[in-house]
């Protein structure tokens, strides 16, 4: 989104402010509120029903998250008794607010909340970085993102609380409070298992950086028993099933082993598909990922329009295996990168952070909602109209497009992320100097 490599190792954009102004981010603070739970009551006053082409408008709210709280507040256990794809801080949280004397969308509060607190961190980070008038830009278009509003505002989706534990995880890490860092990355890891992707870039900078291996020991284990706190007692009473879940196993090659009066919640919830009401397109996009409201990937619009109707049954087996393959190595190639070179900074690391969640919503199956976990980090390459103008784009095509291109919208994103790489690479000449994100 600028005119050079985002998300820097090299202090080009220095801060340039001097002590933090308490009073304007406390107008920062209130404007997101305001805004945010303005969206909410709109949510409210509509029950959700307002739905615009292509976005995407699910009813996970309320078909799955509150089911969940209420099985559990009826005694029944997470893993055990009933599935559940998340680490247990989530039901924790929407249980506790099911309590309040509201009506169920109660539950909600927490999400709105947690998306319009991020902004604090952000702020923090971008002031840091950029000074406050790109600390004031960051915030604005997180505030005002098309994407939050409505996918974690309206209709109160999953991101925003390990989205607002990273951000502060993050934000430790600049401070070089590595312990909180540590306890607050467990935290948003506690609320949805994909911040584990930041983990292993964490650790190399406290590793190449004053603490050394020592510390970087140190914040591995820190995080690693607030984890194994977090996850008790499903650890014990049933493992295998609580492991699965988190990490996505395929259901068929373990829920044999569970018993009898295992149950899903949010499955199987809408109108029953009848290819006889279905146009082509749709027939085939049911036949190739099992549901049309499955999540969709790269290659879904090719098994849709290009690949044959009889080796459609590739997508779920072969093609799925392919993905994993794909993600962990390109994973694993970033890391190796980090790890040869001399030193990363905080800088670098959360750009590496950004790469690699976006690579994950890219490669794997995923769905538009997801994009709302990195929007924070989006928002910090931005420093000019034209980059105002770019995520302005970004945004309203994500929501915008035809569900099964999305993947290809996030691809186009990556990859002008990282372009004068890819350049570099290719030896074509760039006008501006590459700025490197790690050295040696």
């Amino acid at each position: 989104m600028g005119s050079r490599e985002p998300v820097p190792g090299s202090d080009v954009d220095a801060p340039k402010s001097g002590r933090l102004s308490i009073g304007l981010l406390l107008i920062v603070v209130v404007a997101a509120f305001a805004v945010k739970f303005l969206v909410f009551g709109l949510s409210v006053w509509t029950s959700m029903n307002l739905s615009l082409p292509n976005a995407e408008n699910w009813q996970d709210f309320s078909l799955a998250y509150m089911p969940a709280a209420y099985a559990f507040r009826s005694g029944f256990l997470p893993y055990n008794d009933f599935f559940y794809p998340y680490p247990p801080l989530f039901l924790y949280v929407l249980t506790a607010f099911s309590y309040l004397p509201l009506p169920s969308w109660s539950g909600a509060i927490p999400l709105v909340a947690a998306d319009a607190l991020t902004v604090v961190p952000l702020y923090l980070i971008a002031r840091k970085f950029s000074g406050e008038r790109n600390a004031l830009l960051a915030s604005a278009l997180y505030i005002l993102a098309p994407t939050n509003l409505y996918y974690a505002d309206y209709l109160w989706l999953n991101p925003p609380l390990t989205t607002l534990f990273l951000m502060v995880s993050l934000y430790l890490i600049l401070e070089k409070r590595y312990d909180l860092s540590a306890l607050t990355l467990a935290v948003s890891i506690g609320f949805k298992q994909t911040a584990l992707l930041a983990l292993p870039f964490l650790l190399l900078v406290i590793w190449k950086g004053d603490r050394g291996r020592a510390g970087a020991g140190r914040y591995l284990l820190i995080t690693g028993l607030a984890c194994l706190l977090m996850s008790l007692p499903y650890l014990f009473t049933s493992p295998g099933a609580y492991l699965a879940s988190i990490f996505r196993v395929p259901t068929d090659l373990w829920t044999a082993q569970l018993p009898s009066s295992y149950f899903q919640i949010g499955v199987g919830t809408g109108t029953p598909v009848s290819f006889n009401t279905l146009d082509w397109m749709t027939s085939k996009w049911q036949l190739v990922a099992s549901a049309v409201n499955a999540p969709v990937s790269l290659g879904l619009p090719v098994f849709i329009f290009v690949v044959p109707m009889g080796l459609a049954w590739v997508y779920g087996s072969y093609y799925t295996d392919l993905l994993w393959f794909v993600l962990i190595v390109g994973y694993l190639l970033v890391l190796r990168r980090v790890w040869k070179a001399s030193q990363i900074t905080e800088k670098g690391a959360l750009g590496y952070i950004l790469y690699a969640l976006l690579f994950l919503f890219t490669i794997y199956p995923s769905y538009k909602y997801y994009i709302v976990g990195i929007v924070p980090l989006l928002v910090l390459l931005v420093r000019s109209r034209k980059d105002v103008l770019g995520f302005a784009v970004f945004s309203f095509s994500l929501i915008f497009v035809p569900r099964y291109l999305s993947s290809w919208v996030l691809l186009a994103v990556l990859v002008w992320l990282v372009r004068h790489s890819i350049m570099k690479r290719i030896g074509v000449n760039r006008p501006v100097p590459l700025h490197g994100q790690v050295s040696g």
